[in-house]
């Protein structure tokens, strides 16, 4: 069985200007993207097929400027009904709530309105969704980051203890800092080490992703606390590939992670994780995770099981619209 390319939807190398980021992972399935960076030149748009774009990735590694430019630059260009995917960025949409980002101003703001009003936009798959009440917005996972490498590397799922054998320990392996950003992970430690101490395993120090995976094999459940942005991953990409649990608080991202097996915790709150709960989430999870469901796990972390749930929506939207004839897009 051919091995399809795992999730990414992170670009790089940032910090280089758009013109020395590479078109990788989902962003090289559309047909038009608008790379960003904050050095020059801070924006870039390649047009990958011709005609009006059905698929188009906004980098939102520069998000203030990428967001202006599409909406005053891009989507005026615009013909025919298309399907818009963001991310590459921990920056949260439409309301940005990440700590280390200032909020959107007003011009932001109403670009953001600008894009969401427009009768040819079908759908807005968004990294780090932060309100999923709009309803032509919809999380998309960013899966797992490549900043040295391809993110066109195959999906290989490893040989590991099945879920079943495990012992019902929760894994609390993050990094943790100074500045709030790092508050969430803060106080999940803070009950690693108190209530939840009898049946979680907390590591203190940074480890390699070596020893991570390793950790991971080892434990049915891993925490998954947001430590920048909203999106658990791409830690809970990595369990899953290593057959653990994420355990996630993230409700905006409920219709993306949804499709996985992985366990939306009510919050970081003392009862929220319980023994009895453990075996609850672990008698749902083992027949989603072990014998023949590792093969449907490993297609639901694929590059293709995403970038065919973009397709189909746009297929459907494109068959409801039709849009303006304004001459050429380019």
């Amino acid at each position: 069985m051919t091995s399809a390319p795992v999730l990414s939807t992170r670009l790089f190398p940032k910090g280089l200007g758009a013109d020395s980021c590479r078109i990788s992972g989902l962003a090289a399935r559309c047909d038009h993207v608008i790379l960003s960076d904050w050095h020059k030149p801070k924006i870039r748009e390649v047009a990958q097929r011709s005609g009006p774009p059905r698929h188009i990735f906004l980098s939102l590694r520069a998000p203030f400027p990428a967001l202006l430019h599409f909406a005053h630059e891009v989507l005026p260009r615009l013909t025919a009904p298309f399907v818009l995917i963001s991310g590459s960025e921990d920056i949260t949409l439409p309301r940005q709530t990440d700590q280390r980002w200032r909020k959107f101003n007003m011009a932001e703001c109403a670009a953001i309105q600008a894009i969401l009003d427009s009768p040819l936009l079908i759908r807005w798959f968004a990294e780090n969704l932060d309100d999923a009440s709009h309803p032509k917005m919809a999380p998309l996972p960013l899966g797992l980051v490549f900043p040295d490498g391809d993110a066109a590397q195959p999906l290989v799922l490893p040989e590991v203890p099945p879920l079943a054998t495990r012992p019902l320990r929760v894994l609390c392996a993050h990094r943790v800092r100074e500045g709030a950003q790092w508050e969430v992970r803060r106080q999940v430690s803070a009950l690693a080490r108190g209530p939840w101490r009898s049946w979680t395993t907390v590591v203190e120090d940074e480890i390699s992703e070596t020893e991570f995976g390793q950790l991971l094999c080892t434990h049915a459940f891993v925490i998954c606390a947001q430590g920048g942005g909203l999106d658990p991953s791409p830690k809970a990409w990595a369990a899953l590939i290593q057959g653990a649990v994420p355990l996630i608080h993230a409700p905006s991202l409920a219709e993306a992670y949804g499709q996985l097996p992985v366990i939306q915790v009510s919050g970081w709150l003392p009862g929220s994780i319980n023994p009895g709960q453990l075996q609850r989430w672990h008698a749902w999870a083992c027949p989603r995770m072990d014998g023949a469901a590792r093969a449907a796990l490993r297609q639901r972390l694929s590059l293709d099981y995403w970038w065919r749930r973009i397709a189909a929506a746009a297929e459907a939207g494109a068959a409801c619209k039709k849009g303006p004839r304004r001459g050429p897009f380019l």
